[in-house]
């Protein structure tokens, strides 16, 4: 084996990714036993979860969604994507008005339609009230993203607003008529392994990365965290379960804060700019049932602020070997901050709360929940605050000044899905050789 060129601090899918896509010899450090990071899977008693929550497989991106469906081989399929809210109303909120009372869909429409805002938007929910009108606002819209954020709608910017679908007035009209829409047509439909859950996209990375010989091959260390990261001369030197590496070339898909925490030189500016960031954390609670109500759809959105879950999904609808026969599954997110009332719950307590609310909301039946886990993740979501912009820009900046290549959602400190880390993966493996 050539000795490695290129440090890769991570095994998510972003590293892996990269790996695959070099043509330099590289090496990737990852403090788990396995590769996976956030779009890690959980099989347990003969269910699947997705750990961090559902992922799946679509992109405006053709090129790099191909990518993505080749690498799985004949472990991939195709779903369609039905999302609903609180109401069983279907994803987005507005191609489904004729579900809500009538009353609310009157509401939604006439405010659509007889919208007064006339000024520029600054905030997300001015840009709710903006685009969309108080009635879809209010009943839907910012009481949800109040909660996925966890902050309120006015302290987050507009920078990723672009990723929100926006449908037509035809779409909207037609919606509180009972015509069928279909809202984001490129996310209509997705992919998903058959088997092993969505880790198995960045296993099928791996296996590409580990076929590659000579001078662009390289290993994959796991159970080998990385506890120092420093600067010799013209190499970079990592110190990692109890070794010392070095490496011409290191890009960190490590969470930023995480980075900063192992870097000797981390730069000062960074570290400016990152004290003035925020973000999320999560948890997931996995549930494995012994009943299969067969319900025909991928996702709940909860808007009701005193459900403590924002989206509760149904992994039996991704692939049908995420649950024994006769059983199902569900996963209920909850976005929280790590030390507050819900993170601080023991995992038992927080998932027998959450079981009580969907027994009474009616979507399980007593007794029926037979397998119970609670996942946590420190780092959730980028909080797009208003700081968000110009401190990463400051933050990147420093950091590239400095000769470290950042790579992934919170490495970049920006909420970007799988695909987009998948193209950033191949766009900087071509431009490192």
């Amino acid at each position: 084996m050539v000795a490695p060129q290129v440090g890769i601090l991570g095994g998510g899918v972003s590293g892996v990714a990269l790996a695959a896509h070099l043509d330099r010899p590289w090496e990737i450090l990852e403090k788990d036993p396995e590769v996976g990071g956030l779009c890690a899977t959980v099989e347990e008693q003969g269910f699947t979860f997705d750990a961090a929550g559902p992922h799946i497989m679509f992109s405006k991106n053709k090129p790099v969604l191909a990518r993505m469906i080749e690498v799985l081989g004949d472990n991939v399929h195709q779903r369609r994507r039905i999302w609903l809210g609180g109401r069983m109303v279907k994803y987005p909120f507005e191609n489904g008005l004729s579900d809500l009372t009538k009353e609310d869909c009157f509401e939604c429409l006439i405010g659509y339609l007889q919208n007064p805002w006339t000024k520029p938007p600054t905030n997300l929910e001015e840009w709710a009230y903006a685009t969309f009108g108080k009635g879809i606002s209010e009943k839907y819209f910012l009481p949800y993203n109040r909660k996925i954020w966890n902050v309120p709608p006015a302290e987050i910017t507009l920078d990723w607003v672009a990723r929100i679908p926006k449908p037509p007035l035809e779409d909207v009209v037609k919606s509180a008529v009972g015509i069928p829409t279909e809202g984001a047509l490129h996310q209509l439909h997705f992919s998903y392994p058959k088997r092993g859950g969505y880790v198995s996209l960045v296993r099928a990375f791996a296996a590409v990365a580990a076929a590659a010989t000579g001078a662009k091959g390289g290993d994959i260390r796991t159970s080998c965290p990385v506890t120092r990261v420093s600067r010799r001369k013209d190499r970079w030197v990592v110190e990692a379960g109890g070794v010392e590496r070095e490496y011409d070339t290191l890009v960190s898909t490590l969470p930023i804060h995480e980075l900063a925490r192992v870097w000797d030189g981390f730069p000062d500016a960074a570290r400016e700019a990152l004290g003035r960031l925020r973000y999320s954390s999560l948890l997931n609670v996995l549930l494995g049932l012994e009943e299969d109500r067969g319900y025909p759809y991928t996702a709940l959105y909860i808007p009701d602020p005193t459900i403590p879950f924002h989206r509760l999904s149904f992994p039996k609808a991704f692939s049908e070997h995420c649950a024994p026969d006769g059983g199902s599954a569900m996963m209920a997110e909850i976005t929280c901050d790590e030390g507050d009332a819900l993170w601080s719950l023991d995992d038992a307590t927080l998932a027998a709360q959450i079981v009580d609310h969907l027994e009474r909301m009616g979507l399980v039946s007593p007794g029926a929940v037979t397998y119970r886990r609670v996942m946590r993740f420190r780092y959730g979501y980028p909080i797009y605050n208003h700081a968000h912009a110009e401190q990463t820009r400051r933050l990147k900046e420093a950091v590239a000044a400095a000769g470290l290549h950042l790579l992934g959602r919170f490495a970049e400190f920006d909420y970007i899905n799988s695909d987009v880390c998948v193209e950033r993966a191949m766009r900087l493996a071509g431009s490192l050789g």
